[in-house]
C-alpha cells in the first residue's frame, strides 16, 4: 500500500499492530535500532520459524522509522513471493519508487537503472519480508553496501541471512509460558474476570501454542467473549489431540481450529479469497461483489450483503487467515 507521499506502508503496520511482550522483544528491538544507527551496518537479518513474531517486530520497527524526517520518505516494503523472479523483485521495488522498468529492457540496463535510483536517494531502507531464497542484491540492482542505506530482511532460515552475506542477525525466539499467557490475555480482552474453571481452561490453551505469538494472538481472537466452559474444553481437547511433528506444525492446527470456528458462508468466502496467487492484489470491494456473484454470501439488502463482505473480511483478518 503506497501512502500520497509515495513511500511504501505496509498494511497492518499502523500503531495499532500487535504489541509483543517480553523481555527479549525490547532487547532485540533494541539491537536492531542500533544497527540501524551503525553506518557499519548494511544488511540486517530477522529470522525465526514462521508465527513466532518476525513481522510483527518488523513493523514495529517500520512504525519507528516512518516517523524519522530525515528517512520516513524512503523506507520500502517488499512482501517477497516465494520462488520469485530477479525481475519480478525489481518491478517490486521500482514500483515505489516511481521508476519505470521496461520488460523491453535487457536484464543489464533494469540493474543499472534501479542502482542509479537508489544510489541518487542516498538514505533509504529497503525492508524485504519473508525472504524464502537468498540472491545476490547487486544483480538485482541494489547498491549494498552504500552508507546511510540498510537492506532488512525476515526469513525462516538462518541460512539465508548467511548466503545474504549479513554478519548482523537477530533470531526471533517462541514466548515463555507467562509471556504467552500475558499477550493472550491481553487479546482476550474480557471486560469481567474470567471464572476460575474457564482461567485454568484458558492457561492450558494458551500454553498449547507452543510460544507462538501467531498461534496466541489467533486463539484469543476466536475466544474473545467466550464464557462457555465446554467451548473452552474442546478447543483444549482439540489441541491436545493434534498429531504435530513441530511448532510449525501447531501454528498450522491453531489455523485450522480458527477456520472450523467460522461460520459457512465465512468458510465459503476464505476458500473462494485461497483461489487467489499470493502475489495476486484485490480490492476489498473488488472481492466483496465477488461474493456477491457467487451467491456466497446474500441479505435482505444490498447494503446488508456489502455490510456482510465486510464483516467477513474483517473476520478472517482478526483470526490472521488473511
Amino acid at each position: 500500500m503506497e501512502n500520497s507521499s509515495g513511500r511504501l506502508v505496509q498494511p497492518g503496520t499502523s500503531a495499532s499492530s500487535t504489541k509483543l511482550v517480553g523481555r527479549a522483544f525490547e532487547q532485540d528491538m533494541k539491537v536492531i535500532r542500533s544497527w540501524l544507527m551503525d553506518d557499519e551496518v548494511s544488511i540486517i537479518g530477522i529470522y525465526g520459524m514462521g508465527g513466532v513474531g518476525k513481522t510483527t517486530m518488523l513493523q514495529h520497527i517500520c512504525n519507528e522509522l516512518l516517523e524519522k524526517r530525515d528517512i520516513s520518505h524512503s523506507v520500502y516494503w517488499v512482501n517477497v513471493p516465494q520462488g520469485f523472479k530477479i525481475e519480478e523483485l525489481q518491478d517490486l521495488i521500482a514500483k515505489y519508487l516511481n521508476l519505470d522498468l521496461s520488460s523491453k529492457d535487457d536484464n543489464l540496463s533494469r540493474v543499472v537503472k534501479l542502482a542509479k535510483e537508489l544510489a541518487k536517494k542516498q538514505k533509504w531502507i529497503l525492508i524485504l519480508d519473508d525472504l524464502w531464497n537468498s540472491f545476490e542484491p547487486q544483480e538485482v540492482g541494489i547498491p549494498i553496501p552504500l552508507k546511510g542505506s540498510k537492506l532488512i530482511m525476515t526469513t525462516r532460515s538462518e541460512m539465508v541471512c548467511q548466503q545474504m552475506n549479513s554478519r548482523n542477525n537477530i533470531r526471533v525466539d517462541t514466548f515463555s509460558d507467562e509471556e504467552s499467557w500475558t499477550l493472550f490475555m491481553e487479546k482476550l480482552g474480557h471486560d469481567k474476570p474470567l471464572s476460575p474453571e474457564v482461567e485454568r481452561m484458558a492457561a492450558d490453551v494458551a500454553r498449547e501454542c507452543a510460544g507462538l505469538p501467531l498461534g496466541i494472538v489467533t486463539l484469543a481472537e476466536n475466544l474473545k467473549g467466550v464464557d462457555d466452559l465446554h467451548e473452552w474444553r474442546i478447543t483444549l481437547k482439540r489441541l491436545k489431540e493434534s498429531n504435530f511433528w513441530d511448532m510449525e506444525d501447531q501454528m498450522f492446527q491453531i489455523l485450522r481450529l480458527s477456520y472450523d470456528c467460522l461460520d459457512n458462508s465465512a468458510q465459503q468466502c476464505f476458500v473462494y479469497c485461497v483461489l487467489f496467487d499470493e502475489r495476486h492484489k484485490i480490492e476489498r470491494e473488488v472481492l466483496i461483489e465477488s461474493f456477491i456473484e457467487k451467491g456466497i454470501i446474500k441479505e435482505i439488502n444490498r447494503q446488508a450483503t456489502l455490510d456482510k463482505g465486510h464483516s467477513i473480511l474483517d473476520r478472517l483478518e482478526n483470526v490472521n487467515l488473511l
